[in-house]
């Protein structure tokens, strides 16, 4: 009696989804992938360096842009509260006899920048570590993952917050030439992946893609 064949495994293709035996598929950067989605999938890892989960869509500039608007808005009002709260306190703070006005206006700028680290870096942190974005990318039907589609680690929301909030658009000068860069590079990158989202390896997606 001669032995029965081994079964053959079969596996969906990451790509286009169809199945094929395990000898038909090539893993690619975690990825199994058929003979025919191969070269173009593999092209796309090579210049991006990364592989997307199939059925991703990412969030454009524009899509991005307006959900930055928003959050401009829904911390705007809050810290043009303050502002408005604080500025009487100006001169009634003690300063230098021989400029006193300088002196209690560099502390209302300093109080004023702190207050509004402090604030935004909470807001930021915080909705993107326990829900994945923020109120203006949740508006927008957005969410930020990682590569992998993991959500976001402390360590990797407090890198996007000092990369867009600190270093992109707080330094003189550069942060013109980040902010251009970043933007142009979500507007072209095959994923939307811009400045901090290359450095703290994440996606910008539209959460009913993922879900």
């Amino acid at each position: 009696m001669s032995e029965p064949a081994p079964l053959q495994t079969v596996l969906p293709c990451s790509q286009c989804g169809r199945s094929f035996a395990h000898s038909d598929m090539v893993q690619i950067a975690g990825n199994w992938v058929c003979g025919d989605c191969k070269p173009a999938f593999l092209s796309r890892v090579m210049a991006s360096g990364a592989a997307a989960p199939r059925g991703w869509h990412y969030g454009g500039f524009w899509m991005r842009f307006g959900a930055r608007m928003i959050d401009g808005f829904v911390l705007g009002v809050p810290l043009l509260v303050f502002f408005f709260l604080l500025m009487p306190n100006v001169f009634k703070v003690p300063g230098n006899a021989s400029n006193p006005f300088f002196a209690a206006l560099a502390t209302f700028n300093l109080t004023y920048l702190l207050v509004s680290v402090i604030v935004s870096g909470c807001y930021e942190v915080m909705l993107l570590r326990y829900l994945g974005a923020t109120l203006g990318k949740m508006a927008c039907g957005l969410k930020v993952v990682r590569a992998d589609g993991s959500d976001l680690s402390w360590g990797v929301c407090f890198g996007r917050y000092f990369m867009w909030n600190v270093l992109s658009r707080s330094v003189p000068i550069l942060n013109f030439v980040l902010v251009l860069v970043s933007g142009i590079m979500a507007g072209t990158d095959a994923e939307k992946r811009a400045l901090h989202d290359r450095v703290c390896d994440t996606r910008v997606v539209y959460k009913q893609s993922i879900a």
